[in-house]
């Protein structure tokens, strides 16, 4: 793996070519691992300021899906520290495209600078895919779960939610279905950087299903088929996108 300055191409080489830099030791690989979580670290942080701004409005916005009911907050720092909590997810929504371009430059260090550009033009689509699956899990997957979980059982059990698992729980879930809504770029970016080409994705097509069941069992909370699958299918059909998009462009 090669450092920032090695990533350098001169004028007069090809942007076909990759630079063949010094290979790097051990202690320079940790050292590189560390300045880019350093890095991503404080994209999360000024994020999380950023996000807590607002984070009144969000917790309000999580809090209309679940009524009537009303989650209780039992402990004196509860209420502290899930506002806390929700602004540091939103930090992570915001520094989205920073950690991923972190991630990729510690992965791939030698990408050329077309393969680069293919990536720089990549970014913005990641906050727009997060957006996108954040959304989708408010308004499709949240509703359906907590009707399902909040239903179960007898009509003499009463529901009364504590404030810290209940805003964890959507929060959680709502960064998770975001997460997955990143598949495309991720493809179109493993494509684009020569990692993996698009005939073998292609041909892992059912591998790739089985993953994502396992990953939408795992991100939805209830044991019921159709939640599941209406995490597994939009998981999916970006699969096919990111397939897709390498192959086009």
């Amino acid at each position: 793996m090669k450092t920032d300055q090695d990533m350098y191409i001169p004028d007069n080489q090809g942007e076909g070519e990759e630079y063949e830099g010094p290979e790097m030791t051990l202690t320079e690989h940790l050292a590189e691992l560390r300045s880019r979580l350093i890095r991503a670290g404080l994209g999360v942080v000024v994020g999380m300021a950023i996000s807590f701004l607002f984070v009144q409005h969000i917790v309000q916005a999580l809090l209309e899906l679940i009524k009537p009911h009303t989650p209780l907050a039992t402990g004196i720092t509860e209420k502290f520290t899930t506002y806390m909590k929700v602004a540091f997810i939103g930090g992570i929504a915001i520094a989205m495209p920073l950690i991923v371009y972190q991630l990729i430059a510690f992965i791939s260090p030698g990408l050329t600078k077309r393969e680069r550009r293919f990536v720089l033009r990549a970014l913005p689509f990641v906050t727009l895919l997060f957006v996108t699956g954040v959304i989708f899990g408010y308004f499709i997957v949240l509703p359906t779960a907590l009707r399902f979980l909040l239903g179960f059982g007898s009509e003499d059990i009463a529901t009364m939610p504590r404030f810290a698992d209940y805003i964890g729980f959507v929060s959680n879930l709502l960064l998770w279905v975001g997460l997955s809504f990143e598949t495309p770029v991720i493809v179109y970016v493993l494509i684009k950087a020569n990692i993996v080409s698009v005939q073998k994705l292609t041909k892992l097509r059912k591998y790739a299903f089985v993953v994502i069941l396992i990953a939408a069992a795992i991100i939805t909370p209830t044991p019921d088929p159709m939640n599941m699958m209406i995490v597994a299918t939009p998981m999916y059909l970006l699969y096919e996108l990111g397939i897709l998009m390498g192959r086009i462009w």
